[in-house]
């Protein structure tokens, strides 16, 4: 893995972040603005899933009309995420905060398009039952647990 992060770091996205003055701010921007579209997504879903909102809508229905923002959101954080990774990977690479964020972002993953969309398919429209809770539980977690290690990262 290391091979990797060297590369990143001196690759043209590595050269460009760590060399423009306005590179890093523009793109974290775009980041916390795609975390926050994210962030938005995932906690209308998984309060619904609750039963906690929109408690007349389906849950599915809910997710299915919210799903295109959510993948463009995930696909922004994704791309700007290895971008603003370029541009400090050494030190990305050697942060236990990093790793942390990495391995909760996969769980969050894993997790939303196994466990939670079986919990979307089994939700009745109008109540949420204990499946639907537990998935949308463990969903909030998994993601709040991912952006706290984020913040995590600019702090050590």
């Amino acid at each position: 893995m290391l091979s990797w992060f060297v590369a990143l770091s001196h690759s043209w996205l590595g050269q460009y972040m760590q060399q423009s003055r306005w590179g890093f701010a523009v793109v974290e921007a775009v980041h916390l603005l795609g975390l926050a579209v994210l962030g938005g997504v995932v906690l209308v879903i998984d309060l619904r899933l609750l039963g906690l909102i929109l408690k007349t809508e389906s849950a599915r229905n809910i997710a299915r009309g919210l799903s295109r923002t959510l993948f463009t959101s995930l696909g922004v954080m994704i791309v700007t995420g290895i971008a603003l990774t370029s541009e400090e990977a050494l030190k990305c690479y050697h942060s236990p905060a990093f790793r942390w964020k990495m391995l909760l972002l996969a769980a969050a993953l894993l997790f939303y398009f196994t466990f939670h969309r079986a919990a979307l398919l089994r939700t009745d429209k109008h109540q949420a039952n204990l499946w639907s809770r537990l998935a949308g539980a463990v969903s909030l977690t998994l993601w709040f647990g991912v952006g706290v290690a984020g913040r995590a990262i600019g702090l050590l």
